[in-house]
C-alpha cells in the first residue's frame, strides 16, 4: 500500500498529530485515541533503552496505530510490530503506516494476542523483542460501562472492555515476546494496579518504574504508567514524580503541554 493510494473514507477523519508532520486516520464513530495514548507513547520513548542498534518493539492492541506512530515519531531508532484483533482497525493502521511513509519501521498484524504462537504467525516470534508496550482495555465486563452492541460502537467497546483479551492475556503475551531483560511498558487505570502487579509476578516481569497520573494535584491518581523487566532482579523499583495534567483553570499543565507540543523526544 503506497501513500498516494490512500483514500480517507467518509466514515473516517484525517488529523495532524503535531509531530514530524505525521497524520492519523481514525473512524468517526469507532475508538479514537486520547490522552492515555499520548502519555503511553511519551513514557515508552523515555523508558526504552538507547543502544547503537535499532530496537525491536511490539505494541499489543494497536487499534488504528496512534501510539505506535507517536512513538515512531519520537524515536527513530525503534521498529514496531503492531498487533490488532479488529480487522477494520488493523486495516486503518496499515493505512496510517503508509500515509506516514513508515513501511520500513512499522508493520501491522491482524491477530488475537491470545493466538500469537498458534503456528499461523511465523513473523512474530517468542523472546525476540526489546520492548513490548500496550494500553489494554480498562474495564472487565460487568465492572465497567454496559457494552453497546450496535455496529457503530462495537469497536469502541471492544477497545475499552476485555472482550478479546484480559489484562493477564496482555501481560502473558508481553512476557512471551520479550527478550530476557526486555521491557514491558503499559498504561492502565489506577484502580487496577494490584491486578497488574499480581499478573507481572506470575509471569516473570519485575516492576521497575511507575508514574501516577493525576488530573489535578489534589485529586487521586486516575492512571499509572509502569515499566518492568523480564527476569529482572527485585530491589530497584522507583516511584517517579507524579504527572499532573491540568491547572485549576482547566488548562494544560506545563508538562502536559510540553508532551503534546515539544519537538524533541
Amino acid at each position: 500500500m503506497h501513500s498516494n493510494e490512500i483514500e480517507v473514507d467518509i466514515s473516517e477523519t484525517l488529523e495532524d498529530l503535531g509531530r514530524r508532520h505525521f497524520r492519523l486516520i481514525q473512524k468517526k464513530a469507532g475508538f479514537r485515541y486520547g490522552e492515555d495514548t499520548v502519555l503511553l507513547a511519551h513514557f515508552a520513548s523515555q523508558m526504552a533503552s538507547r543502544k547503537r542498534r535499532i530496537l525491536k518493539a511490539a505494541e499489543l492492541g494497536t487499534n488504528c496505530g496512534a501510539a505506535s506512530i507517536l512513538l515512531a515519531a519520537r524515536r527513530t531508532d525503534i521498529s514496531i510490530d503492531g498487533v490488532e484483533v479488529q480487522k477494520d482497525a488493523a486495516r486503518i493502521f496499515e493505512k496510517n503506516i503508509a500515509i506516514n511513509h513508515l513501511e520500513d519501521r512499522l508493520h501491522a498484524f491482524c491477530c488475537d494476542i491470545r493466538e500469537l504462537f498458534s503456528g499461523e504467525m511465523d513473523t512474530i516470534k517468542r523472546a525476540s523483542y526489546d520492548l513490548v508496550f500496550f494500553n489494554p482495555p480498562y474495564y472487565v465486563p460487568g465492572r465497567g460501562p454496559v457494552p453497546d452492541h450496535t455496529d457503530e460502537t462495537r469497536g469502541r467497546m471492544e477497545a475499552r472492555c476485555e472482550v478479546a483479551g484480559t489484562l493477564e492475556d496482555f501481560v502473558t503475551a508481553a512476557e512471551r515476546l520479550l527478550l530476557p531483560q526486555g521491557k514491558m511498558i503499559m498504561v492502565q487505570r489506577a484502580s487496577r494496579l494490584p491486578e497488574v502487579l499480581a499478573h507481572m509476578s506470575r509471569h516473570n516481569l519485575e516492576p521497575a518504574r511507575i508514574r501516577f497520573v493525576h488530573v489535578r494535584p489534589e485529586k487521586p491518581a486516575t492512571l499509572f504508567m509502569l515499566s518492568g523487566h523480564k527476569n529482572g532482579k527485585p530491589g530497584g523499583f522507583q516511584i517517579m514524580p507524579p504527572l499532573i495534567l491540568y491547572r485549576e483553570d482547566h488548562t494544560y499543565s506545563d508538562e502536559l503541554h510540553s508532551i503534546y507540543v515539544d519537538e524533541g523526544e
